[in-house]
């Protein structure tokens, strides 16, 4: 089957989500031995950041670069129904929408996958976002991919669409992911202390981006109200963007302090995240949640929310919090640091928890998905 996929979501960020699911999905579907005939389309913005990746992707698997710029042309598609894709990449089968790019494709069929509904959901913590493309392509496509059920729900909710109509196709970890060594861990952990100019002998980690929504100001809060309960030396690293407000004089104060290091994007991220004593993932929203299976895959406990899809990830593998109460937080904190009994437990479980997900399971249901279309 000839399949084409947008890929300048997948291509733009490698320390994102859609990256990882869409090296995740064609790394299953290369498992699987799967006969699809694959473009992934992206356009010039992206040319230099898809040519490191082509290593990835097997032969069957074509790059076509758009020659028309993408902006032009989603102006176009936001009015009118020409031209189709097929006359810009060729004839296909079927187009997967694995984000929001979403064109006229002349009566083929059209999947959209669905990462989550924070804009709608959580508006207030989402800035001011361009709701016009997720709409296009929603009214475009003929069947729809939910990361989670939690995803579904909201999908179906917010756009009465029916239940029938969305496949929930959970995500994985990378499979390379196993949990350290003592020895590699005190190697790695003499090494972040040099970069750093800290002694960090014991840290947690925490995952921030530029929206609000992963909650690293009360995260940081409980973590100092719980630092004087936690052993000698414990810092709180936080990986990831830096929330919007953080350079605000008055705001960002909030963000510091000096057992706090932010590490900020980094490429070694799962060398710290398998170094660390707890992965804290207070999120106020999430349409899946790929770190809490990367801390399970790399042996680590997690703390994390008990609203939307993180329940449904996490199972009873990890210490479920309510995020907007910094003290349920900081008690996570403090019985997961101080409790080996409940941190070995944790650690077991989790690896087990992770074993549910792989991407060859992804790109099978993927398929599945397809064929009912076709």
């Amino acid at each position: 089957m000839r399949v084409a996929f947008d890929f300048d979501a997948v291509a733009n960020n490698k320390f994102s989500g859609l990256y990882a699911y869409g090296r995740g999905l064609f790394k299953g579907f290369r498992k699987l031995a799967a006969d699809i005939d694959a473009k992934l389309v992206y356009s010039k913005l992206v040319s230099e950041k898809v040519s490191p990746l082509k290593a990835d992707y097997p032969d069957h698997v074509q790059l076509r670069l758009m020659l028309v710029k993408r902006r032009r042309l989603e102006k176009l598609w936001r009015h009118i129904e020409y031209p189709p894709l097929q006359w810009l990449i060729g004839n296909f089968d079927l187009y997967h929408c694995l984000y929001n790019f979403m064109p006229p494709t002349a009566g083929k069929p059209c999947v959209m996958t669905v990462h989550d509904m924070r804009r709608y959901k959580l508006p207030e913590l989402c800035g001011s976002p361009k709701l016009w493309r997720f709409e296009r392509g929603y009214a475009r496509a003929d069947r729809f991919i939910a990361v989670s059920q939690s995803t579904k729900n909201d999908l179906c909710q917010l756009f009465s669409i029916s239940q029938e109509k969305v496949d929930v196709i959970h995500l994985a970890a990378d499979e390379c992911l196993s949990p350290l060594s003592q020895d590699d861990k005190n190697r790695l952990k003499a090494k972040f202390s040099e970069q750093m100019k800290i002694p960090l002998d014991r840290f947690l980690i925490a995952v921030s981006s530029f929206d609000i929504r992963k909650n690293i100001e009360r995260t940081i809060r409980a973590f100092k109200s719980a630092l004087g309960h936690l052993p000698k030396g414990t810092k709180l690293v936080v990986a990831g963007e830096p929330p919007r407000d953080f350079g605000n004089p008055e705001r960002g104060k909030a963000y510091l302090d000096e057992n706090v290091i932010w590490i900020n994007r980094i490429d070694n991220l799962y060398d710290w995240l398998g170094c660390s004593d707890a992965l804290v993932y207070a999120s106020l929203y999430e349409g899946f949640g790929i770190p809490i299976l990367e801390a399970f895959a790399s042996g680590v406990p997690v703390i994390t929310s008990n609203c939307t899809s993180m329940p449904e990830v996490a199972g009873d593998a990890a210490i479920l919090v309510n995020p907007y109460d910094e003290q349920s937080i900081a008690e996570a904190i403090v019985d997961t640091c101080n409790d080996n009994v409940l941190r070995q437990r944790l650690i077991r479980a989790g690896l087990e928890r992770n074993r549910q997900f792989n991407w060859a399971k992804t790109a099978a249901q993927t398929l599945e998905a397809y064929r009912k279309m076709l």
